[in-house]
């Protein structure tokens, strides 16, 4: 059998003595308390005998500050993590919402389907910010699984971010409209991210060496004012350059920043351009974030309005999936209504006309 229980005088209480991977190991610990009476001690034993018969034994769970604590591994894990500064932000907070309701030392092999049902029931955030709580968690579950630190994924509770919200967006001529009312020296950074459907810190981040006479390369982004040398999802993306792109290329000022686009030398940020935005957008009394009102914009333009399919534009904004690019398919009650309605009437009418003596 494995391992063995012992008194320790000087300490004056017992521990767990096993050989395990080629050490000696001494167990001090049950539950994250001393081991002060026998029976606790030959409890502490019989479970980790079971657990090693059962092939799912974790040293690392008995040791003092063990990385398998909620607390101890998600923090390994962020720090593990290779992802931009806005989405560690992201993950961090939604992490948070699990460490304060299990508490620091809840061991993540322990997880089950109804803790998480209940912890979902729980969460004071709405729909969508329980998804992503339990999305941040699950993925983390998952790092954990990959890491061998625990043997199963635990069934999670049927995850949605509710009812999906209709995308607000500009037209080609109301986006023209907003870009009237700019400085004309902030004008290209906006018309350039429009021509594209970049993200913002895609434009931000766009830098010289990635233009040549025929073609823009997307590989780096600005994220928490920091050049990452990687865009959101991790892909390089290569467009040929339009006549309108390389107008607004043309008409930049010349200088010294290996950044596209700048103010007064420096990259933009993101508030610079936020705030440049909110004010033209007053000015013509439309209400609109930035994110819609470039990137969003630019697939509903083109598959409500142009009709491009669906696919290619997926391709054109660099979505990695088809399901990101089916929310710009504006699908309006009334429009249903009327594809319902008037279902089989052309066909009426041509057989109509064709029964008409010439």
């Amino acid at each position: 059998m494995f391992g063995s229980f012992h008194w320790h005088e000087p300490a004056k209480r017992y521990f767990v003595s096993l050989y395990w991977d080629g050490k000696r190991n001494k167990i001090w610990r049950y539950n994250g308390e001393p081991i002060w009476h026998e029976k606790t001690a030959n409890k502490l034993l019989s479970k980790i005998r079971a657990e090693i018969d059962d092939g799912c034994f974790l040293l690392q769970s008995y040791l003092p500050d063990s990385p398998i604590s909620l607390g101890q591994y998600s923090a390994q894990w962020l720090k593990a993590l290779s992802v931009s500064p806005a989405t560690l932000k992201f993950y961090t907070k939604a992490i948070q919402h699990a460490v304060e309701y299990f508490g620091k030392a809840q061991d993540i092999r322990k997880f089950s389907f109804s803790k998480l049902q209940i912890f979902y029931n729980e969460l004071p955030l709405t729909i969508k910010g329980k998804y992503h709580v339990l999305n941040t968690l699950k993925t983390m579950l998952k790092f954990a699984y990959h890491d061998e630190i625990i043997k199963r994924m635990p069934p999670f509770p049927a995850l949605t971010q509710g009812p999906q919200q209709e995308i607000r967006y500009l037209t080609f001529e109301q986006q023209q409209e907003v870009i009237g009312n700019m400085p004309e020296s902030d004008r290209g950074v906006f018309e350039f991210a429009m021509e594209y459907g970049l993200r913002i810190g895609e434009v931000i981040g766009l830098q010289k060496d990635c233009i040549t006479e025929t073609e823009i390369t997307i590989r780096r982004a600005m994220s928490e004012g920091e050049l990452r040398q990687s865009t959101k999802t991790g892909k390089i993306r290569v467009y040929g350059i339009t006549e309108r792109a390389k107008e607004i290329l043309d008409n930049r000022p010349l200088c010294a920043s290996p950044f596209v686009f700048n103010c007064n030398g420096k990259p933009y940020s993101w508030k610079m351009l936020t705030l440049r935005w909110r004010s033209a957008c007053k000015k013509s009394g439309l209400s609109i974030n930035l994110y819609n009102g470039i990137r969003h914009s630019l697939g509903c333009q083109l598959i409500n309005q142009e009709g491009v399919d669906m696919e290619m534009v997926r391709d054109i904004l660099g979505h990695t999936s088809s399901n990101m690019t089916r929310r710009y398919a504006q699908r309006s009650k009334p429009t249903m209504t009327n594809v319902l309605q008037f279902r089989g009437q052309i066909r009426e009418t041509l057989e109509k006309q064709k029964s008409i003596p010439k």
